[in-house]
């Protein structure tokens, strides 16, 4: 219950950003993708469908080696709407530019792509990279990835494991 709560206060977040609602709450345009890298080894990676399927990897490490596990994931109701309207607002921050200086080396990096029909977008983000604007989409795809990891239904087995 927790995990819920935290999720659905976080829907708030995009305000701060000044985000456009999406046209219609609960749906995307096209697949959403988010990945997160440190020393070029995936960490997490999660892809939304339009229609609420997709898909989420999570590396499960032991000191030196590790594995990442891929599950299949739904996405519905109100976690599918908490979830367009804070991957919205970072991406209609994202048309604007969202500028940071590199202030900390050495940490967690990646991106997100809105692989839209009309038009392709992707924001590359660096977790030691800050700016008030760049802190604030942070903690929104932050907010995206709870709401992933806490209201999709996510399969108990992994599909594929592979060996990092």
């Amino acid at each position: 219950m927790r995990k819920t709560l935290l999720a659905s206060m976080l829907v708030i977040l995009p305000v701060g950003l000044h985000a456009a609602e999406p046209e219609r709450a609960g749906t995307l345009p096209g697949p959403v993708s988010y990945e997160v890298r440190s020393w070029g080894r995936v960490i997490l990676h999660w892809q939304v469908n339009p229609d609420g399927t997709g898909e989420i990897w999570k590396l499960a490490e032991q000191k030196d080696k590790g594995q990442l596990r891929k599950f299949r994931l739904r996405l519905a109701g109100h976690g599918m709407n908490a979830f367009v309207t804070n991957i919205e607002g970072v991406r209609a921050a994202n048309e604007k530019g969202i500028r940071c200086d590199k202030e900390i080396f050495d940490l967690p990096y990646g991106s997100v792509t809105w692989d839209y029909p009309d038009a392709k977008q992707t924001y590359s983000f660096d977790a030691g990279c800050r700016s008030e604007e760049a802190d604030e989409a942070a903690e929104i795809l932050g907010a995206a990835s709870t709401i992933i990891e806490t209201m999709a239904k996510v399969d108990s087995d992994p599909y594929v494991v592979e060996p990092v």
